[in-house]
């Protein structure tokens, strides 16, 4: 079902899927040109006539046309332009989901019953067998139609299987009260973690729930596990705004601070790194932990000589796990790269932005002063504000910060459904439809 939408909509929305694209053009092939045309046609008529708001012909009557879309040999050009541009050839048939042989087929045996009605003609005028044919057909169409509005909703399953992410938070502007609220998020985020019962990597835990033990305070990477977590925290990447008077202002100044918020799926085997191609270096760490901080060398900083991509980890005193962490923060970098590479070739559109904190505009301030934290994603929602700043960070509305996350999860979809269609309906200007 995936691979249809794929087919359907010109969009990749899952570069494993590769292999069931090529799986679907080659069965394509063995039916031949005319069931092949008519199954892509009426998905993409149907898709279009539902969500155009263009007044179009019936479908029932569309297939009844002389001349039909699937007939037209433009439409044919344009699905294998679009769709069958497949860089990897390989077909691997234990990738292939099940339920995709399924539908496919199902969908071929409705198609091939309405084929062999549309074939049935009769010389004499018989108004009882006409009518059951009509009706038989009627019958077909609407089986076809619920087929594709099971497609069509899959279309906006992307990364939400994703069970496992990182987070990485970043004291940004304001000095040391930047730094304090940076700690006060990453108690936050563990505890919201809890509450959805997701769980850190084992090896990291008890380094990173003491945060006494931290060798630094302005930069902590957090690993989660669990179900769908990364399709939820994705939603608090972004700068978070801070406006308080610190507890060290002697004339009762407000202060604005912020912190980044970095969240990255972790996509394992879509890359191979090799050791040729790394360079290690060690340092001593930097920030607030005592003489171990400044005399040992428990900072790991790791080049990545091919993309001179840099990474370091000083989370913990021990210059064995930082290194381990370091590694794993590589790898995410490059398998999510990677995975922005096969996207952008798949859809020829800019890159995703999903999973990445790259705005530097404000998610969400938290204002002490008037006890108020605003998600500025939501403009005139009646969830966008919440009170109880203290308790909210000490993990007691967990429930509201899930019922926001879960708002903007539902403007994201819509957002989506609305960026296909748009995509689909351009790519599609240039046929010509029936009137």
């Amino acid at each position: 079902m995936r691979c249809m939408n794929q087919l359907m909509f010109g969009l990749k929305i899952d570069p494993k899927l590769d292999s069931i694209v090529m799986f679907s053009a080659k069965l394509f092939e063995y039916l031949g040109h005319s069931t092949k045309s008519k199954l892509i046609s009426f998905i993409t008529y149907r898709t279009l006539r539902q969500q155009s708001n263009k007044s179009q012909p019936n479908l029932f009557e569309t297939l009844q046309h002389s001349k039909p879309l699937y007939h037209k040999p433009k439409f044919h050009q344009y699905f294998l332009r679009q769709y069958l541009n497949i860089n990897n050839p390989s077909l691997k048939f234990e990738q292939i989901p099940k339920e995709l042989i399924v539908f496919y087929k199902q969908a071929l045996r409705e198609f091939e019953e309405l084929i062999e009605i549309d074939q049935l003609k009769t010389d004499e005028t018989d108004e009882e067998f006409d009518f059951l044919v009509q009706n038989e057909k009627e019958n077909l169409v609407k089986k076809l139609i619920d087929l594709q509005d099971n497609i069509f909703d899959s279309a906006l399953v992307d990364d939400q299987d994703i069970d496992e992410c990182s987070i990485e938070i970043r004291a940004g502007i304001g000095g040391k009260e930047a730094i304090l609220f940076a700690d006060e998020l990453y108690e936050l985020y563990l505890r919201f973690i809890f509450f959805n019962r997701w769980t850190l990597r084992s090896e990291k835990t008890e380094n990173e729930i003491a945060l006494e033990e931290s060798t630094s305070l302005f930069n902590k990477c957090i690993e989660v596990q669990g179900s769908k977590c990364y399709s939820m925290l994705r939603h608090e990447a972004g700068i978070h705004r801070v406006q308080r008077i610190p507890q060290t202002e002697k004339y009762g100044r407000m202060h604005t601070s912020t912190v980044s918020i970095s969240v990255i799926p972790i996509r394992k085997n879509l890359v191979q790194i090799k050791q040729s191609d790394l360079k290690f270096e060690m340092k001593t760490s930097s920030g607030a932990g005592g003489q171990n901080v400044n005399r040992n060398f428990t900072c790991v900083r790791i080049y990545h000589l091919p993309t001179r991509i840099t990474v370091e980890s000083q989370e913990t005193r021990s210059q064995h796990q930082n290194k381990e962490i370091a590694l794993r923060k590589l790898t995410n970098l490059l398998n999510q790269m990677e995975y922005d590479r096969l996207e952008e070739e798949a859809r020829k559109q800019k890159r995703s932005q999903i999973g990445i904190a790259a705005r530097s505009d404000k998610i969400r301030t938290y204002n002490y002063s008037q006890d108020r934290i605003t998600d500025h994603r939501l403009p005139g929602d009646a969830n966008n504000t919440l009170h109880n700043i203290s308790g909210y960070m000490l993990g007691q509305e967990c429930d509201r910060m899930r019922m926001i996350i879960e708002q903007l999860e539902r403007n994201r979809r819509r957002q989506l459904l609305k960026q296909i269609r748009e995509e689909f309906e351009k790519q599609f200007q240039q046929l010509e439809l029936p009137c």
